[in-house]
């Protein structure tokens, strides 16, 4: 039986489900979780959604997004337990329910690395975005035509994670997936409109910052933002407006890799005290696989983007991330 078949069989054997995600989710991450737990919903079944981080704002707008919690319902019991777009088990939130409490795990990601934690492992490597994953679930559960408040997120999750259809994994399947989900009444105007713009002002003062400060190295062919506490600060903005920022070192003409670092205070559940740690983001401009670079410092992601949290400040970080950038650049590995 193959593991898309084994998710099939616990979800209808099943009545009560907790679905998570990874830490810092991102627009796959939610609108997976969100259109999953709506299709669960359109089956009778009941779902509790859960993530120690907030819905990040311009994900607000999704059906059910209200509906992800803070907090674990103390002592409940579920049937199993669904995890969207996480490849490795230290991404995810602390405090998570026993198995005794919580039942099988459910993986349900697209990720080239990982580790494979879970008791059942449905991962697609070639679907440009988990969403693709649970759209495969849902026609295993006998679902053709998906809700339309399930349509919404996943449809996002797809646009988000191929950068409006840009990057590479977009596909001949991809943009018939993204078809039929339209045809389920959704707005795809209003989804670009929420992913790609409306920032508030402090955002936008955060990236001329950014910008200003933007570095190469490597001859060009590798561009560095490094974004402080104080420049967040300064801006009136939070670390959760940085994401996506990395994009605009890729833009510049030469550059082959875009890296981005930022200082964030660790919290209570990450270390023992609350001093800076650095977060990371990589993008590719197609030649080099920024996954590597990402798993030797710890991380992981995809071959165009990936990521990683560094237990070490910003220009620690810096020297060391752009020592496994320079051995990828000179070994020439894509």
């Amino acid at each position: 039986m193959s593991a898309l078949q084994k998710a099939a069989d616990i979800i209808r054997g099943g009545q009560s489900f907790l679905l998570t995600c990874h830490v810092f989710p991102d627009a796959d991450a939610i609108g997976s979780m969100l259109g999953l737990a709506a299709i669960l919903r359109s089956l009778g079944k009941e779902v509790y959604l859960y993530n120690r981080d907030p819905v990040p704002s311009m994900l607000e707008f999704l059906p059910g997004a209200e509906q992800v919690q803070a907090a674990l319902p103390a002592e409940q019991k579920f049937d199993a337990m669904l995890i969207t777009d996480t490849a490795a088990r230290n991404l995810l939130p602390r405090q998570l329910p026993s198995s005794a409490n919580a039942g099988p795990t459910v993986i349900i990601d697209h990720h080239v690395g990982h580790d494979d934690f879970g008791d059942v492992v449905v991962r697609d490597s070639s679907a440009c975005a988990t969403a693709m994953v649970v759209l495969q679930i849902a026609k295993e559960l006998g679902i053709e035509r998906v809700p339309e408040d399930a349509a919404t997120p996943l449809y996002t999750a797809i646009v988000a994670d191929t950068g409006g259809f840009r990057y590479s994994g977009t596909t001949p399947e991809t943009l018939r997936t993204a078809a039929t989900l339209m045809e389920a009444g959704i707005d795809p105007w209003r989804v670009a409109s929420h992913v790609f713009e409306r920032w508030p002002m402090a955002r936008m003062r955060l990236l001329g910052k950014a910008i200003n400060a933007i570095e190469t190295e490597f001859a060009g062919r590798v561009a560095v933002l490094c974004i402080s506490l104080n420049m967040i600060e300064q801006a009136g903005a939070n670390e959760r407006m940085v994401e996506g920022m990395v994009e605009y070192g890729r833009m510049l003409d030469g550059v082959e890799i875009s890296m981005m670092l930022w200082e964030r205070r660790a919290r209570p559940d990450e270390v023992a005290d609350r001093r800076t740690i650095t977060r990371l983001s990589l993008r590719s401009a197609g030649a080099f696989d920024v996954a590597k670079i990402a798993a030797a410092v710890g991380g992981g992601g995809h071959r165009e983007a990936a990521g990683a949290t560094l237990d070490y400040d910003m220009r620690s970080a810096r020297d060391r991330v752009l020592a496994e950038v320079g051995k990828a650049l000179s070994a020439g590995v894509l």
